[in-house]
């Protein structure tokens, strides 16, 4: 093998390997100063010129790839991942505590975003606090920010610095459940994860969901106001949407390699679908969606 072939094989095997871990597992990499160690990469390419043994100069054209890929990834990380957020309000689960923010009559909507990777993600209404969450797994898991501002509340959940370990069989779970009574704004942005989103008790206004290699399930019935709105985006992920019979429902399709089953639903024009009583209905949901090699099933119940 040429030491060409190796500096550039591996460059780009590292670059892949650290952007999976890092944004769809979530592992924490910390590289937010490892960009100042550029010059380190130059000098193991000298050394693979200089050097005379074959061996010697492979090893040096291998390392000086991976040392490049991790200055790159840096470089162009430092302006979108959050290596120095700190935030002391933020609370850190361990495997058996619970997060509860007790019920407040003043708080008439709740927008709550999840920024998830990996594993077992379940979301349920008919909570009697605005919303408890409990996780399982491995410790300092999850994170959850709060911020309440008259009579809206701000919900984050997101994943902490997780550190691998193939001895820890532990499944990372999280359950999180949500009072009835106000109005809610739901943004997922989810990675490899297996996720349970039975959002039928509650009051939509929208949902968004983007997501990678998951198999999710989404459910809603109670509709805040005249009309919901649902966005979809998936890259080789499997999403079952189920919506009420009573709503008038409009899909608008936007797919390359997807698969899409959607029961009850008429092709009104090219990639634009609407259930039999969407004109008719005061109540109604508007869904986009977008995909890869995505499979898209939408029934009705």
């Amino acid at each position: 093998m040429k030491s060409k072939q190796l500096f550039w094989g591996v460059l780009f095997l590292t670059l892949g390997v650290v952007y999976l871990l890092v944004e769809v597992m979530n592992v924490h990499v910390d590289l937010g100063k490892f960009y100042h160690y550029w010059p380190l990469s130059l000098i193991l390419i000298g050394l693979a010129v200089l050097s005379k043994n074959n061996y010697l100069k492979l090893t040096f054209s291998a390392l000086s790839g991976f040392f490049f890929a991790l200055v790159l990834f840096s470089f162009f990380a430092r302006s979108w991942m959050p290596w120095d957020d700190c935030d002391n309000n933020v609370h850190t689960f361990s495997t058996t505590e619970q997060f509860t923010e007790p019920y407040d009559a003043k708080i008439k909507t709740v927008t709550a975003s999840f920024k998830l990777g990996a594993g077992r993600i379940e979301v349920r209404g008919n909570d009697s606090n605005l919303v408890t969450v409990k996780s399982g797994g491995m410790k300092n898991l999850f994170s959850v920010d709060t911020d309440k501002q008259d009579d809206n509340f701000d919900f984050e959940v997101g994943m902490e610095h997780v550190n691998i370990n193939l001895n820890d069989n532990h499944q990372r779970k999280l359950e999180v459940g949500f009072n009835n009574k106000p109005n809610y704004s739901f943004d997922f942005e989810l990675g490899a994860a297996d996720v349970d989103l039975d959002l039928s008790p509650l009051k939509i206004e929208s949902v968004k969901l983007s997501t990678g290699a998951a198999s999710c399930t989404l459910q809603v019935k109670e509709i805040a106001g005249d009309t919901m709105n649902i966005n979809v985006e998936a890259g080789a992920a499997t999403v079952r949407l189920v919506v009420p019979k009573d709503a008038g429902v409009q899909i608008k399709r936007e797919t390359a390699l997807a698969s899409t089953h959607f029961d009850g639903f008429t092709e009104v024009s090219d990639d634009l679908f609407q259930t039999e009583n969407f004109s008719s209905s005061k109540k109604k949901i508007f869904i986009n969606m977008e995909g890869g090699v995505a499979s898209f099933y939408v029934s009705r119940n």
